[in-house]
């Protein structure tokens, strides 16, 4: 990574800092490492955990798809029968068997809809005993789409846009997506088990409490939700009657029961979660223990408006910066899913406004700075993966002219860390396993 020259001179981060925290915070999202791990091939036998298989087809769905497929062509490339890989359009990286197919996130589109049909058509040549290895990650859920029959992509979006904007959590707006479509909520793994395949998923986890279910909406895993919690969500949310009224129609069928519901159980499904936010933080509060600093996983489960979790944070900053409560200096780390309900129509996302909380929270103050990033390196509709902010961002923000507040409302937060010199741009890093938060309490500074 290329070294970053912060303008806030007497932030408690150096830059140095920032980029060995970004590293480590990366490297730890590693998704070919933790699938590398997960296989061995001993005398023709390939071992996936404690599963011991000879030939398989490869399914690999969500914005850590080539990361995931490569892991596996390298380790087991011979044994592999057929592949499709379904990643975001412009993600970088190539594989050799396993096919790319390129989609759209995180509104579905007649792409989607191609990679959908196009996994049930090679799920169509599983024969009895056959395994398929599906690889999850989060973003699937726009990815790979086929509407239930009477719907159309516009249904689908339209509901989808609703629920987004909303301010729904990831939960609700799967159980939403679950029960418009083909292919989630154990929808593709009954695909196979129905013509006698097995199969193994092998889940990056990028939803809070990490239930395989969620991850981009359970493809292989059982469905706990129905067709009556669905509708209940977009009640709750205040959009039932702005939904398509063919949706309502299709999740009121489904009610009555005139339709299948999701799978409540499958049979020769195994579903492991590989990868997830709690195992980021953890080794980054390895890595900084190291350092001899202390370190305090606060949560891998940050949930809500990322405004109010950047308040709620900077809260217990400053108890730490003045009390010494619960650390006197070190790292305090925490991680999840915020949401951002948009009003606005500017360029921002989670971190960005999840720092603006925090800064303004924190103005003037300190010996006190929170570093907070997308471990899939786009965060919402900017090219940046995160942002610093410190007691100084707000008043280095106001010398450009900028009004932190105005921004705030018209979600245009990204304009407050690209002018004051303070985004974080890697890319896309070929993972998903949601934000990682850094808070340094560190009075005097650190280098």
């Amino acid at each position: 990574m290329g070294h970053h020259q912060y303008l806030s001179t007497d932030s408690v981060f150096a830059s140095d800092f920032i980029d060995r925290l970004i590293n480590v915070i990366l490297r730890a999202s590693d998704l070919y490492d933790k699938v590398s791990r997960a296989i061995e091939v001993r005398g023709g036998t390939v071992k996936v955990l404690d599963h011991h298989i000879d030939r398989f087809y490869v399914i690999a769905i969500g914005k850590g798809s080539i990361s995931m497929a490569k892991a596996i062509e390298d380790k087991a490339g011979d044994h592999i029968i057929d592949g499709l890989a379904v990643v975001p359009k412009g993600t970088p990286g190539k594989l050799s068997i396993i096919k790319v197919l390129e989609s759209t996130h995180p509104l579905p589109t007649n792409k989607s809809i191609e990679a959908g049909l196009a996994i049930l058509n090679l799920l169509s040549r599983v024969r009895p005993g056959d395994y398929v290895i599906f690889l999850i990650s989060g973003g699937g859920s726009a990815l790979v789409e086929v509407p239930m029959e009477g719907l159309s992509l516009e249904d689908v979006t339209r509901v989808n846009e609703l629920l987004l904007r909303s301010g729904a959590t990831i939960h609700e707006i799967n159980t939403v997506r679950k029960h418009l479509s083909r292919t989630k909520g154990g929808r593709l793994a009954k695909e196979v088990v129905d013509r006698g395949g097995r199969v193994i998923s092998l889940i990056a986890s990028d939803v809070p409490g990490d239930d395989p279910a969620t991850v981009a909406s359970g493809p292989t895993v059982p469905d706990p939700t129905t067709y009556s919690d669905s509708v209940k969500v977009l009640r709750d949310r205040g959009i039932w009657d702005k939904v398509p009224p063919k949706v309502r129609e299709l999740l009121e069928k489904g009610i009555n029961g005139s339709l299948n519901e999701t799978p409540k159980e499958l049979v020769n499904t195994w579903n492991h979660v590989i990868a997830s936010n709690m195992d980021v933080l953890m080794e980054v509060s390895q890595y900084v223990r190291g350092l001899g600093l202390d370190s305090l996983i606060l949560t891998s489960r940050m949930d809500g408006e990322a405004r109010e979790i950047g308040k709620y944070l900077a809260s217990i900053a400053l108890e730490a910066r003045f009390r010494g409560v619960p650390i006197k200096r070190g790292l305090l780390l925490s991680g999840g899913e915020p949401t951002v309900t948009v009003t606005g129509n500017g360029k921002g996302g989670r971190t960005t406004e999840l720092c603006t909380g925090f800064a303004l929270s924190i103005r003037n103050v300190d010996g006190i700075s929170m570093l907070s990033i997308a471990t899939d390196g786009i965060d919402g509709n900017m090219d940046a993966a995160g942002c610093v902010a410190d007691g100084n961002t707000i008043n280095n923000a106001v010398k450009y002219g900028i009004d932190p507040l105005t921004e705030l409302r018209n979600n245009n937060t990204a304009v407050i860390y690209e002018k004051t010199g303070t985004i974080i741009k890697t890319g896309w890093t070929g993972s998903n396993l949601n934000i990682v938060t850094a808070i340094l309490v560190a009075p005097g500074g650190i280098k």
